[in-house]
This record gives C-alpha cells, structure tokens and sequence, in this order.
C-alpha cells in the first residue's frame, strides 16, 4: 500500500468527554505525596464496513500514554509518561503527584516524538488547551500499524494525602473523525465506468490536541483577512482506492481527518445556466444535488475522478462528496464521528449519494448495514448499538417526526423493531415453543413471535401465535426484557451492563408494499443514557428509512390484458391470469449485517440445482413459477386449482436445504448436513454465521427458497403458510416477459434467473434457466446467475 503523507484523521469520532470525579468532601490538605489508582477505557471506531484504513486492533492500541496533573490554579503539578513496554498493560495506571483540591487531570495516548516535547514543556492547563496537532504522514492501507491519538479530560478531582482510588475508568477519546466512502458504479451494460481515484479538498491541517466546542484550530475562512491556504490541505494526486471489486462494480476508501466545523448551507442564488439546475432546487430542499452549490467556504469535500465510456464517448467526471452529517445540507465534522456515504453512479448526470454518519455522544455508537433503503417485498435491516454502561431506548418515528402516541396521528404503522432476528434461522432446540414446530435434517428452523396487536386484530380469525403472558397484551411501548419475542413501535430500557463497550442488536421491520414506484418513509432515532451522567444528559441519533414499490411490467396495472394464464398441470390454459411485479433491488453483494464479514453475507452464487432430485416434470412448470417455488421448498405441497397450498405444516415437510456455491463457505453440491457449530444461546440459539455448514435465508440458500422467504410469517407461528405467500421466484415464461416488456434496461435483467428443466442425469432441476438479453440462454448445473424475486400483484378470471 502506498504512504500517503496526510493525516486525514477522518475517523469514527468518539467525542471527548470530561469526567468530574471527587474522592470526598472533607479537608483536602495541598502540596503532600500522593499516589492515584486507576483504570482506562480505550474506545470503539465504530461502523459496518468490513474494510478498513487502520485495523480495529491498531486503532485502538495503546503505545503510551502521557498524563499531566493540574492543580485547581491550572499549574502544572506532576507530568508521567508511561509506555507498554514498562508494564503488562496500560488499562490500569499508579499516577504520582500532590495532593490539592480541584485537580485537572489529562491523558494523551499514543504520542508522537514532537508532541512528547511539547508536552514536556508544558507548564498550564490554559497552555495545554492552546496545544494544536498538526497534519502527520498516516499510511491509510490496512497494513497501517500507526494507532491513533486519543486523549481524556477529569476535572474537579479532590486529591487526598497518600493513597487515592479512582472509580470510574478514564474513557480515552480519539481525536480524528472517520469516512469511509463507497463507490456504486450501477450504469447499465451498454456504459463503462473506470475507477482514477481520490483526493481531499479543504482537510484542516491542524487541530486542537483536547476539544473546544467553542471553535475550530483554523480561524474561520469568511472573516476577512483570517483564511489562509496553509491551514487547508487539498491533493491532486488520485490515490487509489483501498479496496476494488471490479465484478461487483465497488470500490472503498477509509480514511481520517480533523475536525472541521463549517455549518449548513449558505445562500446563494441559483445558477444562471438552467442545465445546472434540477426540479425545485432552493436553499432548504435537502436534495444531496444542492450541496455542492450551496457550500460554504472551505467546507471539506472527498473529490473521486473517474472515467464514463457511453456511446463511443469517454469523458472524465469529478464528483464532489461533501462531508458531514448528512448528504445535503450539513458540513460539520466532528472528532470522534464515523462518516459512512455510498455514491451509487447510475450514468453521466445521474449520481446519487446516501450518506450517514455513525456518531458518538460520550460513548455511544449505532451502525447498520450498507443501507437503509428497504424493497417492496417485506423487508428488514438489523442496527447495532454499541455502548458502555448504561440504558439505550429505540423507537419508530413518522415521516413528520412523530412517536405511535402523538395525538395528532401516526403514519409509520408499516415498521416494527424487535430484538428478534426473523431473517437468521435458529439451530433447532427440543421442545422450544418459540421455534418452528419442524425438524428438517439441517436441523436449521424459522422463530415464532407475536405479532403486534394491529397485525393480531386483523389476523383474529387465524391465531396461530404463542399465548400471551399477563398484562403485556399492548405492544407498541414495551421495555426490552419483555419484547424478545415481540413487535413494537418503541423499546426502552436496552441494557449495557459492562464498563467497556459492548452491542445490542435490533431490527427493522417493514411490511409489504405493493405500490408501483412507490415511496415511503420514515425515521429510527436512539436515545442513550451513561449510568452516572446527569438524567438530561443524553445521546440522541436519528436514521431514515425509506421504502420503495415494485417495478411493474404493464403501461396500465389495471389493464385487462395484463398478465400471464396459469397453466393446467398438462400444460394446456387455466381461465386465471396472474398479474405479476417484480422487486427492485437485487440483494447481491449487500451487506445487511454490521459485525458479520462481508465475503459471508455477498448472495451472489445461491444455489440453483439439487443434488439427485427431480423435482417436477409436468408440462407447465415454464410458466407456474409460483407453484414451482413452493415445490422446490416443501415437500408437501397440494396443488389446489394449480395455486400451491397445504405446505409447511408437517415437522417434516422441508426439502433438503443447500447452501450457496462459494466454495471458500462448504460443500457446494450435497445438502446441508445436520448442524453441530456453536450456536448464540438462549433466546434465540442463531449459528455461528462463519460456520461452513448452516442455513441463512438470504445467503446460504437455494434460489427458489431464497425468492420464498421474501414473504414473511404474519401470524407468528414459524410457518409461511399459502395465505402469506406473494413473492416467488419467476418461471421461464415470466422473465421472458420482463424482458419483452423492456423494464429491465438498467436493473441488470440479464443476471436475472429462473428455471428449466434443462438439467445433466446427475442433477436433475427446475430452476436452471436465466433470461440472458436478448435471448434465453439455458445454463449449466454451475449456473451462478444472480436473483430477482416476482411478486403475485392479483388473479383474474377471464374466461
């Protein structure tokens, strides 16, 4: 990896905190020996991207650590360095000094050689505060083995004669912020994009070594005279990206940076040229496309060349990323924050940037998946609160901000949380009445649950979910040792129980939403409290979600002659027409969950054939497909007015389940083989994700169950029974209609899959066949097209 003499210290901000400890409130005698026992906490750059610019070891690696003592007039009383060479460990600490009232004690982890002297030299607090570190040569590829500096503050420390315990552990902060900045290159087959690289523009060469919130090191750039180009580091150089994926069309940078706090977007009038105009453009329109313009100045921006080939024309493209808290209109950073933006390249003049922004408030961590964008099919996405001691609450808000409670009304009834993991089976357990009432020979089963109320008012006349215990009958606020099984709008009361930072997991629940090109949207938000902090002292973060409608084929979805007839089982015309959409996302190379590596979670290479099964042979299943899934899932299935039904309900109505065709993740051919690995425990008993042999809906699956577990079990049992299945994967003839219908020019329909019966003697499948543009290419048993699940829109009798 190359050295890149820039500290970009853009890193997972943990924002440094100051402590007040008093050792009691008696006499305090000034000036004798003293000695102070304590421990330090080291903090947690926080974040789900499984690439990094510095490892989680490095970041956090204590090299030394200085510590000066202050008395109550801010002179300098005592100064130590300590290093990891002199002891076993720096977590724990014997600082000698004098006694005094009102001491100011501050650490400094991993000092550089100049900073050690200037430290030396010290002689005031106020000196101390006046300290600013400026741009170090920092290697930004994973091989780095430069940790980082991390610095703490206690004030008000009543310092007795002899010896001294400190209680609460010093928490070390680190001084830079982070980003990490995703590369999405989406344009259609027909275009080319070539990755150059990146460069920063406006990155503060300086900071203050300890936290002002009054000001940044930098002066600020629109008072006259005060701006300075020296203060500012912009490059030209087009570093590459620290990690590439030419297949999947990604490329990834981590880096760091100080802390640069320029505010929001500043008015401007809008451009004279209309071309650089977009549809209702305005200073407070919260379009990620406006923040450029409307900058103010020195805001620090990430620059990425690239180059577009389309039509015998190449040209070089620049996109500007601004930092900050969000993807329009904030451009602070702040140390200690971790910066996530995906900039999805979808042509020419067709750039879109999601951005989020990983924060802490003390100590206080969310981080998620790659994105926050659900799909038309019921969807979900697991977020990761990362903390020390203490109590965290998460709830749904609507898209006009307001709780399930506000008088005034509710529009996010479409999202639930819970602590359960609906998506992520568990390894079967005898007798356990929260689990699928199924043995299958994996040994791999669904949850069960119960639903919230308003899904159980509707489902009333079916049941099906597990007695619920006294007084808990309402579900929209519950604390979190009475939800593990449930559904609700707010949970509070999430336990951290450890002085170091520790996780909880919780989940995102969307319905289904059959709405053509729909959107909606609304938001998570956090709140953390720190046992012993002040009860209004609170970290607060907010998440938006947003879910998207199906594509649809027809000009008209109400047309008459929309759709497909359902075959007879001999092939010949049923008098149904099914009418059917289809998902808008592909799932492949999506990585959903934060604290899993990423190279297990990529679904490319599900599994299309079975070992030695002949599934079905009857003459329609080019055209059922979703009779055919059902099939290839259950073993059970009656065929009822050639609608599948009945399936699901045995302990042994599983087929054999595969995983996926990644050779590096077990064996790609035979079935799944019982489970023996480790497992999480109770509740919910999940495997171990990096386990070779186990079963995961989403990546560790067959292609026609992957399609299959996109509906989701309403009621709560662990089965998803006929009533609740609308998603399946595509038959022949239903692809070759998205393709006739042209909707899959730039949604990569040309690794879209479905089945045949075009299979070898020795695997013998249904599910073999991808409409490959423009013809229909049947693949062999390796087949590892890509997924795209339909959804049943409605049945018609038209004859």
């Amino acid at each position: 990896m190359r050295k890149i003499a820039i500290l970009y210290l853009l890193g997972a901000l943990l924002v440094s905190g100051c402590v007040r400890d008093e050792f009691d409130t008696t006499r305090v005698v000034e000036g004798a020996a003293a000695r102070i026992s304590l421990k330090i906490t080291l903090p947690v750059m926080g974040g789900g991207t499984d690439t990094r610019a510095v490892s989680a070891d490095v970041e956090k690696r204590l090299d030394n650590l200085f510590v000066l003592v202050f008395d109550g007039g801010g002179q300098i009383v005592t100064r130590h360095r300590y290093t990891a060479q002199t002891g076993a460990s720096l977590s724990s600490l014997l600082i000698d000094t004098r006694s005094g009232k009102g001491h100011t004690l501050c650490f400094v982890a991993n000092v550089k050689d100049g900073m050690d002297s200037q430290l030396t030299a010290l002689t005031s607090y106020d000196a101390l505060k006046e300290l600013l570190v400026t741009a170090t040569e920092l290697n930004l590829g994973q091989s780095t083995d430069v940790p980082l500096i991390m610095t703490a503050i206690m004030e008000n420390v009543n310092v007795q004669e002899g010896a001294n315990s400190i209680s609460n552990p010093v928490q070390l902060q680190f001084l830079a912020a982070k980003v990490t900045l995703t590369l999405v290159d989406n344009t259609p087959g027909t275009q080319e994009v070539t990755i150059i690289g990146w460069d920063v523009q406006d990155a503060p060469t300086r900071s203050y070594l300890f936290p002002d919130d009054s000001k940044d090191a930098n002066p600020n750039p629109e008072t006259a005279g005060a701006d300075k180009d020296e203060y500012w580091l912009t490059t030209g150089v087009d570093y590459p990206f620290e990690e590439e994926d030419k297949q999947a069309g990604t490329a990834t940078q981590t880096l760091y940076v100080f802390e640069n706090r320029r505010g929001g977007r500043i008015a401007r009038a809008l451009p004279a040229d209309p071309d650089e105009q977009y549809s209702n453009m305005g200073l407070n329109d919260k379009d990620s496309r406006g923040k450029a313009w409307y900058k103010p100045k020195r805001a620090t921006a990430i620059v990425v060349t690239a180059m577009h080939k389309a039509d015998l024309v190449t040209r070089q493209i620049k996109a500007f990323i601004y930092l900050g808290q969000d993807n329009h209109s904030d451009y602070n950073i702040r140390r200690g924050h971790h910066y996530t933006f995906t900039v999805t390249v979808n042509g020419l003049n067709e750039i879109k940037i999601d951005s989020n922004v990983d924060f802490l408030v003390g100590d206080f961590l969310v981080d998620h998946g790659d994105n926050l964008t659900m799909d038309a099919h019921p969807d979900f996405r697991p977020m990761r609160i990362q903390a020390p001691k203490g109590t965290a609450t998460m709830e749904i808000l609507d898209s006009q901000g307001r709780t399930y409670d506000d008088p005034s009304g509710f529009d996010a009834i479409w999202l639930k949380i819970s602590p359960l993991n609906l998506m992520y089976h568990q390894v079967k357990q005898p007798g356990n009445i929260w689990q699928q009432d199924a043995d299958p020979d994996s040994k791999f089963v669904r949850p069960k649950y119960i639903p919230h109320k308003s899904v159980r008012a509707k489902l009333a006349s079916k049941g099906g979910w597990n007695a619920i215990p006294a007084g808990k009958d309402d579900d929209d606020e519950m604390i979190f040792a009475d939800a593990t099984h449930r559904m609700c709008y707010k949970i509070t009361d999430i336990p951290f129980t450890e002085v170091t930072v520790t996780a909880q997991t919780l989940y995102v629940y969307a319905d289904d939403f059959p709405v053509r090109d729909g959107t909606r949207n609304a938001r998570v938000r956090f709140t953390y409290h720190k046992d012993g902090d002040a009860s209004d002292k609170l970290g607060v973060m907010t998440f938006d979600i947003t879910q998207r409608g199906y594509i649809s084929f027809y000009l008209d979805d109400s047309h008459p002659d929309a759709g497909l007839y359902i075959l007879n089982e001999d092939g010949t015309p049923s008098n149904v027409k099914r009418k059917t959409v289809v998902e808008r996302f592909h799932e492949y190379r999506i990585m959903m969950n934060p604290g899993i590596p990423a190279r297990v979670q990529y679904t490319g290479g599900v599994r299309w054939g079975f070992s030695r099964t002949r599934l079905y042979d009857k003459p329609d299943f080019f055209r059922n497909g979703k009779y055919m899934t059902a099939n290839a899932v259950y073993n059970d299935v009656v065929r009822n007015g050639n609608e599948p039904t009945e399936f699901g309900k045995r302990t042994d109505s599983y087929r054999e389940m595969y995983g996926n065709s990644n050779s590096d993740l077990g064996n790609t051919t035979d079935p799944i083989p019982p489970y023996t690995g480790s497992n999480s425990g109770a509740p919910y008993y999940y495997p171990d994700p990096e386990e070779k042999e186990i079963y995961h809906p989403i990546y560790r699956t067959s292609a026609a169950r992957y399609c299959h577990e996109k509906n989701r079990d309403l009621n709560g049992d662990g089965i998803i029974d006929d009533s609740e299945t609308y998603w399946y994967l595509p038959s022949a003839h239903e692809l070759i209609m998205w393709g006739i219908a042209g909707v899959m020019t730039h949604r990569y329909a040309n690794l879209s899959s479905s089945e045949s019966n075009n299979a070898t003697s020795q695997i013998r499948s249904v599910y073999m066949t991808a409409y490959d543009e423009p013809v229909i290419a049947y693949h062999s048993k390796y087949s590892q097209a890509f997924v795209r699940c339909f959804r049943e829109l409605e049945k018609t009798i038209t004859k």
